[in-house]
């Protein structure tokens, strides 16, 4: 069977591979080290190989080579000096200027010496000095150099290995420090992102149990309702059957129109105002003149969203713990307002006033849910900006009061 070429895709896969995972552990490393560590193996590294240079002769040789001197004229082929005349009687010495080049002039004496012609009858010649001159220019400036010594390299074997090395030396910690710098802002930004992703997800957590718990929340006012409707047709039955049926049939109606609205997951203070004057309707054919009844919310109002059943719920409340209880009766106001851009509802009875103990913490009936009830489903919906407040009346009675934010939504059911 024949074995892969180094050139074949399988070889260089492998190759490849084999690279990636060199790299892994590498940059695993890297991270894992601290900036103190990594200077310290630097200089211990270095250190080191400088100890093997020196001990393996790993460097080029060096020695000193003779330079000759050169002109340090502006004019390198200038010569030292130009010679005009010569076996001149006399010169004068002076600076002169050519084109942009200064000169000096000079006056070089050749004295030469020799007999002069003897007189006649004298008894010996005697020496005459002859001057001749030669005028010569030199450029202002030139001179030449005197002879430096100059270090030269030597290329070795040895050497070069060394040049190798520290190369593969700067590499290998540049490497480094940029493999350190790129896996810790991975990390952090992979730590962001697990971050984000556990808050999106905690949050979509915690939004799908506040639907479950509303849902479940709304689930138990509901019967509620129905159940103490029910209770006031049941009472009418045994004492006047024929208000009894009337009565029955406006539940009929009143149920056909209302139970759809009960199961959304949102509301209009509109259509729970209507909702109220039906139900309050039907209890006022049960007690008669004994309940007495207001809603004076203005219009503008009834487009403003309002959690569905709250409204209901706190009349219950007033009707079961006020008005009932109180051999007269009495009488509940609905008002509403918008201020500070928050819609405030409040539900004040004339009944007996506020129960002794925890309001919040008892329930309406044996079945139902009141007050904490309403407390729950506003924290639920409006975190952080809701409010429910309870306050006894001068002289009897008791007031609700509900702050949730104003907002509108399109449509309405008038409570007219």
């Amino acid at each position: 069977m024949p074995t892969p070429s180094s050139d074949s895709p399988i070889a260089n896969s492998s190759f490849v591979n084999g690279l990636k995972e060199i790299n892994q552990i590498l940059l695993g490393w890297a991270a894992s080290l601290t900036w103190t560590r990594l200077i310290i193996l630097a200089i211990v590294v270095a250190i080191a190989a400088s100890m093997i240079a020196d001990k393996f002769d790993l460097e080029h040789g060096h020695h000193m080579v003779e330079v000759k001197g050169s002109y340090s004229s502006e004019d390198a082929d200038t010569p030292d000096e130009i010679t005009i005349a010569e076996n001149m009687s006399g010169c004068g010495e002076g600076d002169i200027t050519i084109g942009n080049k200064k000169f000096q002039v000079v006056c070089e004496d050749k004295k030469t010496t020799k007999p002069a012609t003897p007189a006649s009858g004298a008894a010996s010649s005697p020496i005459v000095e002859d001057h001749d001159y030669a005028i010569k220019i030199k450029p202002v400036g030139s001179h030449k150099s005197e002879p430096t010594m100059k270090r030269q390299i030597e290329r070795t074997l040895g050497g070069f290995i060394n040049d190798v090395f520290s190369t593969l030396y700067v590499a290998f910690f540049a490497y480094l420090i940029a493999a350190k710098i790129i896996v810790r802002k991975s990390q952090e930004s992979d730590a962001k992102v697990r971050v984000a992703t556990t808050n999106a997800e905690h949050e979509a957590l915690e939004r799908q149990l506040v639907q479950a718990r509303l849902k479940v929340l709304q689930a138990q006012v509901e019967p509620h309702f129905l159940f103490n409707t029910l209770a006031a047709v049941d009472y009418l039955i045994e004492t006047d059957p024929p208000r009894a049926s009337v009565m029955q049939k406006q539940l009929i109606t009143y149920l056909r129109g209302a139970l759809p609205q009960m199961r959304e997951d949102s509301s209009t203070l509109g259509r729970e105002l209507s909702l109220v004057r039906a139900y309050l309707e039907l209890l006022k054919m049960r007690i008669e003149d004994r309940l007495e009844f207001v809603i004076d919310v203005p219009d503008n109002l009834f487009k403003a969203d309002f959690p569905p059943m709250v409204l209901q719920t706190i009349i219950e409340n007033a009707i079961k713990h006020g008005i009932e209880p109180k051999p007269e009766g009495g009488k509940i106001t609905i008002l509403a307002q918008a201020r500070d851009g928050n819609l405030w509802v409040d539900v004040v009875d004339t009944g007996v006033g506020l129960p002794e103990g925890d309001v919040f913490g008892k329930t309406s009936n044996g079945g139902g849910l009141g007050l904490d009830n309403i407390r729950k489903r506003l924290a639920l919906l409006y975190p952080n900006a809701s409010r429910i407040e309870l306050r006894s009346e001068i002289p009897s009675g008791t007031s609700v009061r509900i702050m949730v934010p104003f907002q509108t939504s399109g449509g309405s059911t008038t409570a007219r």
